[in-house]
């Protein structure tokens, strides 16, 4: 009977320890890799960079070129007074930013190259264009700031996870810092607090 029992406990024994490495092998813990190629501590992703400055200019000169476009229709379409200021400061301010930044690539000899992520930012300009002129009053006004609102946070994004990092020119990343990004910034915060009131 003794022996019965021990057999069993042996067995129970050999079984928890078989579970428990199961266990073990379908959690991966922390700083290991995993089957999926990260760490198992989230992934944190790390910022894209592009392969060239000239990159990152011609991805601004395809944002200003938006917000100069959109702005310029918006200061004779849009309802509200507020609404057309914010164009015509959208125009007079990318207008400057752009002459600020060929300036600024001329002197340190960057050539812009387009890449995808110009070319996308002007075709979802021209499709926004098309939207809007469709559109007037209030409708206008809300899809103007709308756009406004995507375009600024999607550029701040860039410019924080890719443009940034990718400026490898001391003085080319703090234009980018110091002057491009607080202008989308205030730009961004500005076209909320007015799509609030409308």
């Amino acid at each position: 009977m003794r022996r019965l029992m021990l057999h069993a406990l042996r067995a129970s024994l050999i079984l928890s320890t078989a579970l428990a490495a199961a266990q073990d092998a379908g959690h991966h813990h922390p700083g290991t890799p995993d089957p999926s190629g990260g760490t198992g501590m989230g992934g944190v992703e790390a910022p894209a960079t592009l392969q060239n400055e000239g990159e990152i200019v011609s991805i601004l000169a395809a944002a200003d070129r938006a917000e100069i476009s959109e702005g310029t229709y918006a200061r004779t379409h849009a309802r509200s007074r507020d609404v057309r200021a914010y164009g015509r400061m959208m125009v007079t301010m990318h207008t400057a930013a752009s002459n600020r930044m060929s300036a600024l690539a001329r002197r340190l000899r960057i050539s812009p190259i387009e890449g995808a992520e110009s070319r996308s930012l002007t075709r979802e300009a021209a499709a926004t264009h098309v939207r809007l002129a469709q559109l007037t009053g209030d409708d206008f006004d809300r899809a103007y700031l709308d756009a406004e609102i995507t375009e600024h946070a999607h550029l701040l994004e860039m410019l924080d996870r890719t443009l940034i990092p990718s400026a490898r020119t001391a003085e080319l990343r703090s234009a980018l810092q110091s002057d491009v990004r607080p202008m989308i910034s205030s730009h961004l915060a500005r076209a909320r607090t007015l799509r609030e009131h409308l």
